[in-house]
């Protein structure tokens, strides 16, 4: 699924740093079946429980899969009533129609695609559902001060360092359909602000994969400091819901 040496080197700080999804995320997957009473889902990566936490609260039975240990003992405390498998997901046994839903929070961009998704699809009974989101940090239809910084500490880095549009997170629905394995229902984009002082945009940047380099941190935590009082960030969280299409062979 992924190299989780950088996020275990966070763990301590990662569940605090990143801000929570929205609300309507989990109000979306309530209202179309992905989560709730008595639902069986697959969480792929699940952190230290940011979204588990919530998936648990609405009712759902959750098997939380995170392959690094740090991790996965916060997530146990922070969910006790999920049940945690430190694994990467193409290392755990899915034994065939014991899930109604897959979820990926931030986290189906590390996962081997071709692998999983027919395993995925296996895992889950007849029509059963995928639900993949992320948030995309820093809304690019929206100019601020401290944007148009990260935007020039981005751009020195070489090219293939730098990301593609941000408004199509990775993984995209062609490659959650390119298997045959699912087809998509809807996608959503909900954006929303948050106020943020500069330790705290430091600590949430030090959470990305890409921004590992110390000096980078001090350019963000510094282009913060400059602006007169927090930062307002715009951010958008985008979610792709599909169904597997076992039920339609």
């Amino acid at each position: 699924m992924r190299d989780g040496n950088h996020f275990e080197s966070v763990a301590a700080s990662y569940g605090s740093a990143r801000p929570p999804y929205p609300s309507v995320l989990y109000d979306t997957l309530a209202q179309h079946g992905v989560i709730g009473a008595g639902r069986r889902i697959l969480e792929i990566g699940a952190g230290s429980g940011e979204a588990t936490k919530e998936l648990v609260r609405r009712g759902s039975a959750v098997v939380a899969v995170e392959p690094g240990p740090g991790l996965a003992a916060r997530l146990r405390r922070t969910c006790p009533e999920s049940s945690v498998v430190v694994s990467r997901i193409e290392d755990v046994d899915l034994p065939a129609r014991s899930f109604d839903s897959v979820v990926a929070a931030t986290s189906m961009h590390w996962v081997d695609l071709p692998t999983m998704l027919p395993r995925l699809d296996r895992a889950l009974g007849p029509s059963g559902l995928m639900a993949v989101w992320r948030t995309v940090y820093g809304d690019p239809r929206v100019w601020t001060p401290f944007r148009q910084a990260v935007r020039e500490i981005v751009a020195r880095r070489s090219p293939s360092d730098r990301p593609h549009d941000p408004l199509d997170p990775r993984p995209s629905v062609e490659e959650l359909e390119a298997m045959g394995n699912f087809r998509l229902v809807r996608s959503w984009q909900w954006p929303w602000q948050i106020d943020l002082d500069a330790h705290e945009l430091r600590a949430l940047f030090a959470t990305f994969s890409d921004w590992q380099d110390p000096g980078e941190l001090d350019a963000v935590q510094a282009a913060a400091a400059a602006q007169p009082g927090s930062v307002t960030e715009h951010y958008v969280t985008v979610l792709h819901l599909l169904r597997s299409t076992t039920g339609d062979r």
